[in-house]
């Protein structure tokens, strides 16, 4: 019983590391700012949403947010989109 639940502990997490094709289109999408500061900035940037595997524009403030965040559609899409 044990190894049985082992065995499938082992699938689901080997699925979810394929899951994704780059762990950062997994961080929250359009994320602007650190929730304190907000920067003056309108930075036209696209951002990866993993609920409907799509790139959807959004206006980077210019600073904080994460690693989801691109200068263009098509950079998005090819890192991304699967």
């Amino acid at each position: 019983m044990k190894f049985t639940a082992l065995i499938c502990l082992l699938c689901v997490l080997f699925g979810m590391s394929l899951a994704l094709k780059d762990e950062l289109c997994g961080q929250q999408p359009a994320a602007d700012g650190n929730g304190v500061l907000k920067c003056a900035a309108a930075f036209p940037s696209w951002s990866y949403h993993v609920s409907d595997n799509s790139c959807k524009e959004f206006l980077y403030g210019g600073c904080g947010g994460n690693d989801n965040r691109f200068g263009n559609l098509a950079d998005c899409e090819t890192k991304c989109k699967e």
